[in-house]
């Protein structure tokens, strides 16, 4: 797994809150990749998608996540209920993992004017998502799944090109500023390699960290 070359303050929003937007895009390819080899799953399939929540970066579970994890962690359906009640289609599904845990998950669909086919779709949507719900609980994650995102508030699937231009504007200034104090200071100052480094990350922290640096040590002479 490679390093992961991140402050301390962005590694500490990643980890507590599961904002990725403070990472660079090689950064966030790291993160992935590590996240990934952790469950054994294969980067290769995009087992996870990105999503804007709440004015966080996150990652939600894709079906091929779901897929996977039910063959790593022998996860099979013991049972499975349908209900339909007003507009909704509740399905509560029993499964069990190889370890012998059980567990319960429900996964609940608008049915709202829907007949026919377009009825029948909602009903298998509903089983898709218990399903997928109870891998996931069984697999000891607590990811959203992409059955989920469709009705969530204000949630909104991103494509990993449309996140690098949302920090390109700051990170470009950042760096502009950084490459011109750089400039100025002694070749042999440590700052020089930490700069270059930042610089390099296009980490955003990173960029403030290193110029907030530089400035403290032109009014300490």
């Amino acid at each position: 797994m490679s390093d992961l070359s991140v402050t301390p303050s962005t590694l500490e929003r990643v980890l507590v809150s599961g904002d990725l937007a403070g990472l660079s895009e090689s950064q966030r390819i790291d993160y992935y990749k590590a996240v990934c080899e952790s469950l054994g799953l294969n980067p290769l399939t995009r087992p996870f998608e990105y999503l804007r929540l709440n004015g966080r970066l996150v990652l939600y579970a894709t079906r091929a996540a779901a897929d996977q994890l039910r063959a790593i962690h022998g996860i099979s359906i013991l049972d499975a209920k349908i209900e339909r009640r007003d507009d909704l289609i509740t399905v509560t599904v029993r499964g069990r993992n190889r370890d012998g845990r059980e567990d319960v998950e429900v996964g609940v669909v608008s049915a709202a004017g829907l007949r026919g086919d377009a009825l029948a779709n909602a009903e298998m949507k509903a089983i898709t998502k218990a399903k997928r719900r109870l891998t996931l609980s069984l697999a000891g994650l607590g990811w959203l799944d992409e059955t989920e995102t469709e009705t969530i508030p204000g949630a909104q699937r991103v494509a990993e090109q449309q996140i690098a231009p949302a920090l390109t504007d700051e990170v470009h200034a950042l760096r502009q500023l950084l490459a011109e104090r750089a400039k100025e200071l002694p070749a042999d100052s440590p700052l020089r390699a930490q700069a270059r480094e930042a610089w390099r990350s296009g980490d955003i922290d990173a960029l403030r960290e290193v110029l907030n640096a530089i400035e403290g040590g032109k009014k300490d002479e």
